[in-house]
């Protein structure tokens, strides 16, 4: 009987050190994939130079902004900076992974440059706007239409184009398929989108070189997240593009390893027949770098949305 006592006590023991490493593993990798970065808000301090010199940021450097901000569904007071000219025609811009809003000053010229109003929010736990983490799409979407009603609000005659880079593509297409999207928007525009959060994320723990087993350490951090954080990893295009009632277009650059080059046609497939779409690769162009070295990336999105907005 003591060896059983001792036996159970063992098996216990065990059980307790493997759900305390397992939480360990999982903290790690939602550290890793979703926290804040230390010094995010600082950024702007110690941000590479040459970024600063680019022709688009000194151009927006030159603009007035004016700040705006909304609540998200969980109180989070989120930032976004609008480029106002007083058209009804409004792009909004959604940055990339640890990016913030004046990460997409060279695709916010050309739209204002084309007579469009242009939004830049900053991604919840990014730059200005508040938050401990982000969720890369689950809880940016909702977030992202309350953005959308607060211009609908302001300008009920807005025609919106909803753009997104990276992280920021998954977001809008992810947005584009919710079935009480505004009326006003018109079509989107994704560039270097993921098509599955989870896809993404076990790629880059796979590659990681801090997690020496990628599928353990996945797993844990999928556990961790929905206990801790009540979000799930399953978020894919394919499931948000049934609903989804608005044209797409669908860029790539086919050298892209960060976001691989094979999530174009994922994405672009992923839209039922019957919606109007449009995809372009850009030969030999790496990920969210075709807006700096494709003269006919700023024609192809302009061509586009102009088809829909007027």
């Amino acid at each position: 009987m003591l060896f059983l006592y001792i036996g159970l006590g063992l098996l216990g023991l065990t059980l307790l050190m493997f759900i305390v490493v397992s939480m360990i593993f999982g903290r790690m990798f939602f550290h890793i994939s979703f926290d804040r970065r230390k010094g995010d808000k600082d950024f702007a301090k110690t941000e590479n130079p040459n970024d600063k010199k680019r022709p688009s940021r000194i151009w927006f450097s030159e603009q007035k902004l004016e700040e705006l901000s909304i609540i998200s569904k969980d109180k989070l007071c989120l930032k976004g900076y609008l480029l106002n000219q007083n058209s009804n025609k409004l792009a909004i811009i959604l940055h990339g992974y640890r990016g913030r809003y004046y990460s997409s000053t060279a695709q916010a010229q050309f739209f204002f440059e084309n007579g469009y109003d242009v939004l830049l929010p900053n991604n919840r736990a990014h730059d200005t706007s508040e938050g401990d983490y982000f969720t890369m799409g689950k809880k940016e979407v909702y977030d992202v239409l309350k953005w959308i009603n607060l211009m609908v609000e302001r300008n009920p005659n807005y025609q919106i184009v909803l753009m997104g880079i990276s992280m920021g593509g998954h977001i809008t297409m992810m947005t584009a398929g919710r079935k009480e999207l505004s009326k006003n928007v018109k079509c989107f525009v994704e560039d270097c989108g993921y098509h599955s959060l989870k896809e993404i994320l076990f790629d880059n723990v796979k590659n990681s070189p801090r997690v020496k087993f990628p599928k353990y350490a996945f797993i844990c951090g999928e556990i961790y997240t929905g206990l801790f954080h009540h979000f799930s990893l399953n978020d894919s295009v394919k499931n948000s593009f049934k609903n989804v009632k608005i044209p797409g277009l669908f860029i790539h650059g086919d050298k892209d390893t960060y976001v691989p080059y094979e999530n174009l046609d994922k994405n672009y497939d992923a839209m039922p027949e019957g919606i109007y779409k449009e995809k372009k690769a850009f030969a030999g162009v790496e990920h969210n770098r075709s807006v700096f070295v494709e003269p006919e990336y700023k024609d192809t999105i302009i061509n586009f949305v102009n088809r829909f907005i007027k």
